[in-house]
């Protein structure tokens, strides 16, 4: 059966939460570059770590041009800083309700391509899964690094479909299953399906419905209703 749908998932809020290491560690990396300037307080949910360091450096006083060429050096020093440490605070990740059946479902479908839409740098992503045990159900995605604007990144994926799979997706046979305004936003430019979910961290459930996804479910957890949803 050829695939008909593609389905794309965030992580953080969504399939798990990662503990404190990675804030800790971005805050490292922007002490060690910046070690004058008091961390601004920038909102870190739904961006992509590029531009979470964008706008954190922007929010600092830092340069404009300066900006774009510091952003890259500290998200890597970030990711260098936490991968390393990931596997030994491997305890502080919590898996979300009902992500492992979900998962696991889709897995056994032949219809369906599983991937990823995060914010996450690819090693930072992968990093992260591997915490919970579940980086083996990724082999397609699309990652902070591949932009620092995540509204690009569903068109990304659908070209990334194309090109590496051999498959093309289009309108709502694209899902994105994510647990902020950025994660329903992020693909109407090009008429994706998306699926809120209320697992985030601050994230009240009427600013997700305000954005009219879909569907909503409260977590992941009712695998027959979501996966009805995808295939709608």
């Amino acid at each position: 059966m050829s695939p008909s749908r593609l389905v794309l998932f965030d992580i953080d809020g969504t399939l798990l939460f990662g503990g404190p290491l990675w804030k800790e560690c971005f805050l490292k990396a922007f002490s060690h570059h910046y070690p004058n300037i008091e961390f601004p307080n920038v909102p870190f949910c739904g961006k992509t770590d590029l531009q979470i360091a964008r706008e954190v450096l922007a929010a600092a006083g830092v340069e404009s041009a300066l900006v774009e060429r510091q952003m890259p050096i500290v998200v890597e020093h970030y990711v260098n800083l936490a991968v390393p440490l990931a596997e030994k605070r491997a305890h502080e990740v919590t898996v979300l309700p009902g992500v492992r059946p979900l998962l696991d479902t889709l897995k056994q479908r032949d219809d369906i391509i599983v991937g990823l839409l995060t914010g996450n740098v690819k090693q930072g992503a992968f990093a992260k899964l591997a915490c919970a045990d579940l980086e083996h159900h990724f082999t397609f995605g699309v990652f902070g690094d591949d932009d620092w604007d995540r509204y690009k990144l569903p068109a990304l994926a659908v070209e990334r479909a194309k090109t590496e799979l051999g498959q093309h997706f289009s309108g709502k046979q694209i899902v994105i299953i994510g647990d902020t305004i950025h994660d329903v936003n992020c693909g109407k430019s090009i008429g994706v399906k998306s699926i809120a979910v209320g697992t985030g961290k601050n994230v009240p459930k009427e600013e997700l419905l305000a954005q009219n996804p879909d569907y909503y479910f409260r977590d992941l957890s009712p695998t027959f209703e979501i996966v009805q949803a995808i295939l709608e």
